[in-house]
């Protein structure tokens, strides 16, 4: 058997040689919440002509992407007739005149690539364009604002909007606002 205070099989024993700390809270007044309380954030309207840029940016990317998948293109007969297609049963991608088998994915390989560089060169040449101009998150984003904006009011009304209870109107704005926002999602696929 080890001696008292002295190294033992499952390494020094605990009692008058180790000293002992009790953990003390380093906060004031105990306990501190995880996380800050919710602050609803209410964005004003900017004008400008960067501003106006930037709609026009929105106008054209959601125009692609909400009309690409109608546009037809004929390839003859045997070929599916849809501009841009990726046919995955049949394995194979059309975009317009072009045809990819999958023996020839390093074109959309290089085409990645290249579109990455191109991305990072824009970037760091002017700053946060991609970011803030022509990001998916920031379209869609200021697409939602937008739909607020024209249900709910400017910035100021919608503040007071949320601090008027429970009022018909209000809860006639907030629906109309989510049932628009839920037919862009659904819209978006």
């Amino acid at each position: 058997m080890a001696e008292q205070g002295g190294p033992g099989p499952n390494g020094p024993s605990l009692d008058r040689d180790v000293e002992v700390h009790d953990a003390v809270s380093t906060t004031a007044g105990g306990k501190q919440p995880l996380y800050a309380p919710r602050i609803k954030v209410y964005p004003k309207r900017v004008q400008g002509l960067f501003r106006r840029l930037k709609w026009i940016a929105l106008s054209v990317l959601l125009g692609i992407y909400y009309i690409v998948p109608w546009l037809r293109w004929d390839r003859g007969p045997l070929s599916p007739d849809q501009a841009v297609l990726i046919d995955m049963p049949a394995r194979r991608a059309y975009f317009l005149w072009i045809e990819i088998w999958p023996q020839e994915v390093y074109y959309i390989t290089g085409l990645l690539i290249l579109a990455a560089l191109g991305l990072f060169f824009v970037t760091s040449l002017f700053g946060r364009v991609w970011c803030g101009f022509a990001c998916p998150q920031t379209v869609w984003s200021d697409l939602y604002l937008l739909v607020e904006r024209w249900i709910e009011g400017d910035r100021n009304k919608r503040m007071r909007l949320d601090k008027s209870g429970f009022t018909l109107d209000r809860i006639w704005r907030k629906s109309l606002k989510h049932l628009v926002w839920l037919a862009i999602a659904a819209a978006t696929g």
